[in-house]
């Protein structure tokens, strides 16, 4: 008997939904020497991804290399931005710049002394107003001060000074008009998530949780009920909080994880399965966006997280590319997310309403044998959808084919009079669904 999934366009899971994205960072490409003819490539498949949001690094010694309130602006590590951020705003990317921090020694800059020293926040405001002005970087919409502080800084009282005195230097430029402030940014301590609601509400305009999770909570449906409780607390706790994004700044698996350089489970094909059945139910939950770590292995020295390979490795692409890419491809910005039911056992399906009409589908199935869903659609008598099945058997041997190496012959469907589409999704695989071309 099929699973019944019903999108109801009345039960919204997120106000705002700004899509799936990665981790996007340059941090290594001039020690790396990841060349234009490189960074082209790495272009092409974020082209085909449409990606929808960036978390991108920044950091101040990149541009203010002698501190003391001087900048150079031509620097090889802004030039290696400047690439990430060109690419961003040509393809209408959402940017979260993130200002890694100033207090582990690999991040000092001389003249700034802590999270809390004013010349830290004079300095972020400095390079934001640079970027969004001058560059015309306007694709960067939000910013977050400190990458996962609770680690980072390790105390709330010097962070939540900094971002004070952040506020007080945006608002001096007129910044905060232009760019939201978003945070705590923390990982593993969700106080610190909840201490921002508590106490700089009036400062944040959204909230953003890392997570790597096992994948036994995942597969159990737990990590819905993580989410939900998190971002159900800052809506409760926030007088504007209802409208308020709520992202996954960091979203990975913690199982076989060698932190911080990458995980022994990256290069696997199920891999994929686990990430997409991660951003179903996050979403679902009420996430605004969710960012996996990462796109790039070229991003850090030594690192294996990403979408593909560095290129002492051939910048290879890894299986897990294609079924995000799809999530980032098929549900845009500003679609209307419907909260569907994530169950413990059984299929997890996600239901976006596109803007202008029209629907995007993806059912995960994590079980051992196929599932069968009907979908029952309002509205949509009469309207083609093409499938995409993200299965070991429909995977390219490169990505020169991309997208239609994925479809599979016979599978384009056609809601009928009675608005009824029906998948079936092998054991451990995903399917999406859409009525886009």
């Amino acid at each position: 008997m099929p699973y019944l999934i019903q999108p109801d366009p009345h039960k919204i899971a997120t106000p705002v939904f700004l899509g799936f994205g990665a981790e996007w960072d340059s941090s290594y490409y001039v020690a790396g020497n990841v060349t234009d003819e490189d960074f082209a490539l790495a272009r092409r498949r974020v082209d085909w991804m449409r990606l929808p949001v960036a978390r991108v690094m920044m950091q101040v010694k990149w541009c203010s290399p002698q501190g003391g309130g001087s900048y150079d602006w031509n620097t090889p590590a802004m030039r290696a931005l400047y690439r990430i951020l060109d690419a961003c705003q040509e393809l209408g990317t959402t940017v979260f710049l993130t200002d890694w921090g100033c207090e582990p020694g690999w991040l000092r800059t001389p003249g700034i002394t802590d999270a809390a020293d004013p010349h830290y926040a004079e300095a972020m405001a400095t390079y934001l107003a640079y970027l969004r002005r001058e560059k015309g970087y306007t694709c960067i919409r939000y910013f977050i001060m400190g990458n996962e502080p609770n680690f980072e800084v390790k105390e709330w009282a010097r962070w939540k000074k900094g971002i004070e005195n952040l506020w007080t230097a945006l608002q001096a430029r007129q910044l905060d008009k232009e760019v939201t402030l978003v945070g705590a940014d923390e990982s593993n301590n969700e106080d610190w998530h909840r201490q921002a609601v508590a106490e700089l509400s009036h400062l944040l305009g959204g909230y953003d949780i890392h997570r790597y999770a096992r994948d036994e909570v995942v597969r159990s449906g737990q990590l819905y009920d993580f989410y939900r409780a998190e971002w159900a607390y800052a809506r409760a706790n926030d007088p504007q909080g209802a409208l308020k994004p709520c992202i996954v700044g960091e979203a990975g698996m913690q199982d076989n994880a060698q932190h911080p350089y990458g995980n022994d489970n990256i290069g696997q094909f199920w891999y994929g399965v686990f990430m997409a059945d991660y951003a179903i139910q996050a979403v679902n939950a009420g996430s605004a966006a969710v960012s996996a770590w990462m796109l790039d292995d070229n991003a850090h020295q030594g690192f294996f997280w990403g979408l593909w390979s560095d290129k002492a490795h051939g910048m290879r692409l890894r299986p897990w590319y294609y079924a995000w890419g799809l999530l980032c491809r098929l549900f845009r910005p500003g679609s209307l997310i419907c909260r569907l039911p994530q169950p413990a056992e059984g299929p997890r399906a996600l239901a976006a309403q596109l803007p202008g009409g029209g629907w995007s589908l993806a059912l995960v199935n994590r079980s051992a044998q196929p599932v069968e869903a009907l979908f029952k659609l309002p509205g949509e008598a009469g309207r083609a959808f093409q499938c995409y099945t993200y299965a070991k058997d429909t995977l390219p041997e490169d990505d020169t084919a991309l997208l239609p190496a994925l479809s599979l012959p016979g599978r384009v469907g056609v809601v009928s009079a009675q608005e009824e589409l029906s998948a079936t999704c092998p054991p451990e695989a995903v399917v999406f669904l859409t009525t886009m071309r």
